[in-house]
C-alpha cells in the first residue's frame, strides 16, 4: 500500500504501536497528507497480535471516523478525513485497508514525561463529552459495530504475567530509591494485583454491574492521542483528537481517568480533577439535550474505579521510556529537573492508588 504513494516521512515510529503512519504526498488532496495502515511488526511479535486483531482495531477506527463525519453538529475537533477503507482478512491476499487524513502542521507530540496545565485540558475534556454524546444517537446497526469487550480483550493480552514482570521490574533499583514517599514505595508491590484479567473483566462490564449508562468511549484518551500546538508563550493549545482504534461501549470514566493520569502533574491532578470532571459533566448535559446519561455522583464514583486501572498502567508501563530518555541526558540541572518532574507524578499516582485500595 505504501508503495503506491510518495512517502515524505515516517511519522509513526516511536509514537504508536498499532499502525504504520506515513506522511505522503498526494496531489489530489492538496499536498502532504497522513497515510495510516493497520499493523506493526514490533507489536505483532512482542504481544502476539494477529491480523484479526489488527483488522478489528482498524475497522473500529474507520467506523468511528464515519460516525464523526455524520455528526458535524457536535463540533468535535479531528483531522479532515479523505479516504476510509476497512481491512479484510477473509480475502487472499489480505486487503490491508487504510485511512488518509489531513496533515496538521505545527503539532507538538507529548510523551509520558510531559505535563499539561489543567486549563490546557479543558477543550480536550469538552470534546470528549461531545464524542461520548454521539453514542445516544447511533442506530442499532451502527451501535452493533462498536465493541463491548475491548477493555478485557486488549488489556488481558497486553498484561500477561511475563509482560507485567518486565514492566514492573523497571522499578527495581534506583528508581524506587528516587521515590520520596514510603507509601509510594509500598504501592509498587500492589501494581501487579491491579492489572489482572479479573479486574479487566469487571471494569469492562462496569456499566452492567453498577447500572451506570454506557457511552461511546474513545478507549485510549491519553494526551498522546491528542494533538496540541505549542504557542509562543510556551503554553499548549488543543487542536484535535486522533487514534480511534480503541473505541468501545463503556463507562465514561475510563477516558477521563486515562486523560488525567497521563496529562497532569501529581499536584495539578489532585487539585483540579474534580473541577475538570465538572467541566466534562456540564458540557455533556449541554450536548445531550439537557439530560446527562448518568448522575454527577455516579461519575465521581466511576472515576475512582477507573483511576485504579489507568494510574496503575502509567506506573507500570512508562518507567522504561522515562529511564531511556533520562539516560540520554547529560548530567546537570536539566536532567535533575526532568527526573524530579516525572517522579512527582509517580509519587502522587502511587500514593493515591494505595489510598484507594485501603479505603
Amino acid at each position: 500500500m505504501v508503495a503506491e504513494f510518495k512517502v515524505v516521512e515516517d511519522v509513526g515510529t516511536g509514537k504508536g504501536m498499532l499502525s504504520c503512519v506515513k506522511l505522503v504526498y498526494e496531489e489530489q488532496y492538496g499536498g502532504n497528507v497522513i497515510l495510516k495502515i493497520p499493523g506493526s511488526d514490533s507489536t505483532r511479535e512482542r504481544f502476539l497480535i494477529d491480523d484479526i486483531m489488527f483488522s478489528r482495531l482498524h475497522n473500529t477506527e474507520v467506523d468511528s471516523y464515519t460516525f464523526l463525519q455524520q455528526h458535524p453538529d457536535k463540533n468535535i475537533s479531528y483531522p479532515k478525513i479523505f479516504e476510509l477503507e476497512k481491512m479484510d482478512t477473509t480475502v487472499e491476499p489480505i486487503k490491508r485497508g487504510h485511512i488518509i487524513m489531513e496533515y496538521m502542521s505545527g503539532i507538538t507530540h507529548l510523551y509520558c514525561y510531559d505535563n499539561l496545565k489543567p486549563n490546557e485540558l479543558e477543550e480536550a475534556v469538552k470534546n470528549l463529552a461531545r464524542f461520548h454524546s454521539i453514542g445516544q444517537e447511533l442506530t442499532k446497526v451502527e451501535a452493533d459495530l462498536v465493541p463491548r469487550d475491548f477493555l478485557k480483550v486488549w488489556f488481558t493480552k497486553l498484561f500477561i504475567q511475563s509482560n507485567k514482570d518486565l514492566f514492573i521490574g523497571t522499578w527495581k533499583g534506583e528508581m524506587t530509591d528516587w521515590l520520596s514517599s514510603e507509601v509510594a514505595k509500598q504501592a509498587i508491590g500492589e501494581l501487579d494485583g491491579l492489572l489482572t484479567p479479573e479486574i479487566f473483566t469487571k471494569l469492562n462490564d462496569d456499566c452492567q454491574i453498577t447500572g451506570v449508562q454506557e457511552v461511546l468511549c474513545h478507549g485510549d484518551y491519553s494526551f498522546h492521542n491528542l494533538l496540541y500546538q505549542k504557542l509562543s508563550d510556551k503554553t499548549f493549545k488543543f487542536k484535535a483528537i486522533v487514534d480511534f482504534q480503541s473505541v468501545n461501549w463503556g463507562n465514561a470514566a475510563q477516558d477521563l481517568s486515562r486523560l488525567f493520569v497521563t496529562a497532569l502533574s501529581g499536584k495539578d491532578r489532585r487539585d483540579s480533577e474534580e473541577r475538570l470532571l465538572k467541566v466534562y459533566y456540564d458540557e455533556l448535559i449541554e450536548v445531550s439535550n439537557g439530560k446527562a446519561p448518568f448522575t454527577w455522583d455516579q461519575l465521581k464514583q466511576s472515576y475512582i474505579r477507573f483511576f485504579q486501572l489507568h494510574g496503575a498502567i502509567v506506573c507500570a508501563v512508562t518507567p522504561g521510556l522515562f529511564l531511556q530518555n533520562l539516560q540520554e541526558k547529560a548530567e546537570g540541572l536539566e536532567k535533575d529537573e526532568f527526573r524530579n518532574k516525572m517522579m512527582e507524578k509517580y509519587v502522587a499516582l502511587l500514593e493515591d492508588l494505595h489510598r484507594n485500595l485501603k479505603a
